[in-house]
């Protein structure tokens, strides 16, 4: 009896998100944190190896996700200081009032 393989149907990737995706990945870049994008079973999050700051990242979790991650990890961090786009920024900040 031979098995039936179903096929799983991939969610077309949006754009946008995607992009809302490295800008945040950017502003980790710019506060000195490496961004690992890593298969596993976990999220993601902070890291320290060797005295290296890293940030990781699940590569299989929807996008949507990926970005609540990103900015309720970033809004945790001190970065008032740091330009962003008001649109990320508003992010970030939507964030910290949960």
């Amino acid at each position: 009896m031979s098995k039936v393989i179903k096929k799983v149907v991939q969610k077309p990737i949006d754009e946008k998100q995607e992009i809302i995706i490295s800008e945040l990945i950017e502003v980790f870049k710019g506060i000195g944190y490496e961004v690992r994008i890593e298969k596993g079973f976990f999220k993601g999050g902070f890291c320290l190896l060797r005295e290296q700051k890293l940030f990781l990242l699940n590569k299989n979790i929807e996008p949507a996700k990926k970005i609540n991650f990103l900015s309720k990890n970033l809004a945790e961090l001190e970065i008032d200081t740091i330009f962003l786009k008001p649109e990320i920024r508003d992010i970030i900040e939507r964030e910290k009032a949960k």
